[in-house]
């Protein structure tokens, strides 16, 4: 049986629900997968990635960055993922990935920026669309919250106090179907 390491950034559980997602969708393919919070992680717990055939490595953003842990991984293991090169799946979870027009920008930003000074190339690369929780318990920071209620004020698809979830299933399941044939070639 084919296996695929997940291992990803999450600040408030976005991109761990679409992580999760994906571990559904490549189990329904017939490989074996594990999940790796790498923001929760102790180095230790990270396994041998030649024990893999295929990576998926996701990050939130936030004010433009990914989690610390995921930049950390990048770093620390760019040689490992090189030789994964056709294997790896890379993604992002962030507002701009929920926008059409703004997916491809979103892919230079956040994720090219983020390996390609590693010499890092991945066979997938995919933004995804987050949450954007403005209700009032939400666990955002008071400067993130206001930084996101203004943007809110520009678009007419976020809704000012209110959790909006701006990821499309589809989507995600069908970068995991394709990251699937990728890897049962």
């Amino acid at each position: 049986m084919k296996k695929v390491l997940i291992l990803y950034g999450t600040r408030y559980g976005s991109t761990e629900e679409i992580s999760q997602e994906l571990a559904k969708v490549l189990e329904d393919n017939d490989i074996e997968t594990q999940l790796i919070n790498l923001e929760t992680s102790k180095k230790s717990d990270i396994p041998s990635l030649d024990e893999f055939d295929g990576i998926l490595l996701g990050s939130g953003i936030q004010i433009g960055k990914w989690t610390k842990n995921a930049r950390k991984f990048v770093k620390k293991y760019a040689d490992e993922l090189k030789s994964k090169e056709n294997m790896l799946g890379v993604f992002v979870s962030c507002g701009d990935g929920g926008n059409p027009e703004k997916r491809e920008q979103a892919k230079n930003n956040y994720i090219k920026k983020v390996i390609e000074p590693y010499n890092i190339n991945a066979g997938m690369l995919e933004a995804f669309g987050g949450v954007l929780d403005l209700t009032e318990d939400s666990k955002l920071g008071g400067f993130s919250k206001k930084m996101l209620m203004m943007a809110a004020k520009e678009d007419p698809n976020i809704k000012p106090n209110d959790k909006n979830d701006l990821r499309d299933w589809d989507r995600i399941t069908g970068f995991g179907k394709k990251f699937s044939d990728l890897i049962n070639k």
